[in-house]
């Protein structure tokens, strides 16, 4: 006997609306999750990046284990200045060093009796307590793109000063230390 059966699935019948809903659930979250990740390296890529100090060289303005945010931003739209406390990759030993911008593209920098002068006159003011003695070379002159770095703890920064580090080119520079994040007792805007 032949005749229809009720009970029969058919294999073309369309999904459940639960079904159908879990599965535009989890698409909503994998693009959710996609686009979090791509803003976030987006983020990291051109705005901003957080960094451990892990030198003593910018004593007494940064410590070691303390945590910044580095704006990268700022130099997208604008150039270092005289003061900026920045990241900058040192080619040498492929590693981040944290230092003040002091001299700027065009200037004259000088080290004499414990003092630097640009341009001839003496830097004011200088971010430090300690004297600035030369290493080996006492002048620089800074052609377009170079910038002359110095710790705040001029006796123990290897900054420009020194051979392997030298005069810093603008490509070089990552970004701007802005902010300080940890330990929470300092937590505020970097001067």
């Amino acid at each position: 006997m032949e005749g229809n059966n009720n009970n029969s699935t058919d294999v073309n019948e369309e999904q459940s609306p639960n079904q159908k809903n879990n599965k535009d659930e989890i698409l909503s979250w994998i693009k959710v999750i996609i686009s979090a990740l791509l803003i976030a390296i987006v983020l990291r890529t051109f705005v901003f990046q957080m960094a451990l100090v892990n030198q003593i060289s910018m004593n007494p303005t940064l410590h070691e284990g303390q945590m910044l945010v580095i704006s990268k931003i700022n130099y997208f739209i604008g150039e270092p200045e005289r003061g900026d406390i920045v990241v900058l990759k040192d080619e040498v030993e492929n590693k981040l060093l944290i230092k003040r911008v002091i001299g700027l593209p065009g200037e004259e920098i000088q080290l004499k009796d414990g003092k630097v002068y640009i341009n001839s006159e003496e830097l004011q003011p200088d971010y430090t307590s300690f004297p600035t003695y030369a290493y080996t070379q006492e002048q620089w002159s800074l052609s377009e793109g170079e910038y002359f770095m110095l710790g705040d703890n001029r006796e123990h920064s290897r900054d420009s000063r020194s051979e392997n580090v030298g005069l810093v080119q603008r490509a070089n520079i990552i970004g701007k230390a802005v902010f300080r994040i940890w330990p929470f007792n300092k937590l505020g805007v970097l001067k």
